[in-house]
């Protein structure tokens, strides 16, 4: 990949980074690179799969997951503009506008994974709505924000993703747009005296986990595997989320 050539020589072995492409039964392609000469893994985009077998069985190597937007680099000080503001009486908008024809489960899996980068990670949550073009859900985090899921699929406007918090005298906004474009995210903070842009980052979502790569390799990561046990965790509360609501619809 074209992001590869784009590592530092420090990058350790670069000809030793393998790509998974997350598309289902993407696991036991992982698996079987995991035991290969691989030193480094990037899993690009993945959809919702079991997880536990992999889990119990892969071998020692670093694995980071490349989520379309939770690896945006914007979400790093968003997190911290996010948590600075949140309380537990908050309500947090996510919204995602996709393509027509995206699977529901993998759209709200990496509006979980988003989420988790920013506030945390969310331990409840309840579909409340499926339609042809729509869904809408709700969720609570670890530390009791809620969560207003909304899935939007049209061709009129491109995709993107957005996290609002409206706060007692202002608002936190992350605007991301789709990879796709050239377009950079926004962070937005608006207050008493009047409306901040953070600095602006142009790295892709991609580029930017390549170097979270580089740096677990620099720091000597023990815990190679933990992205991957945060996304079972969220692959585990989407799925038993979206069952219960068609068993819900077919009582």
């Amino acid at each position: 990949m074209s992001a590869l050539a784009t590592l530092p020589l420090s990058f350790p072995d670069p000809a030793a980074v393998a790509f998974v492409e997350g598309e289902p039964g993407w696991p036991a392609e992982l698996l079987r690179t995991m035991r290969s000469d691989a030193t480094g893994i990037v899993v690009v985009h993945p959809t919702p799969d079991d997880l536990a077998d992999l889990l119990a069985t892969a071998p020692a190597k670093i694995v980071v997951v490349a989520s379309r937007w939770a690896s945006n680099p914007a979400t790093g000080p968003a997190a911290q503009a996010f948590r600075a503001a949140a309380t537990n009486r908050s309500r947090v908008e996510c919204r995602v506008i996709v393509r027509p024809g995206r699977d529901f489960s993998t759209a709200l899996l990496e509006q979980m994974a988003l989420v988790r980068a920013v506030l945390g990670p969310v331990t409840q949550l309840q579909v409340k709505h499926v339609s042809d073009r729509t869904l809408y859900a709700e969720g609570l985090t670890d530390t009791s924000v809620a969560i207003d899921f909304s899935i939007v699929c049209t061709a009129a406007t491109p995709a993107s993703a957005a996290l609002r918090l409206l706060t007692d005298d202002g608002s936190v906004e992350l605007q991301l747009p789709s990879g796709d474009t050239a377009q950079p995210a926004r962070l937005i903070t608006i207050g008493p005296d009047g409306a901040v842009l953070a600095p602006t980052r142009y790295e892709t979502g991609l580029r930017w986990s390549l170097r979270r790569l580089r740096e677990l390799h620099a720091a000597g990561s023990a815990d190679g595997l933990a992205d991957l046990r945060c996304l079972r965790a969220d692959v585990v509360t989407t799925t038993a989320a979206l069952g219960e609501y068609e068993r819900s619809t077919f009582r």
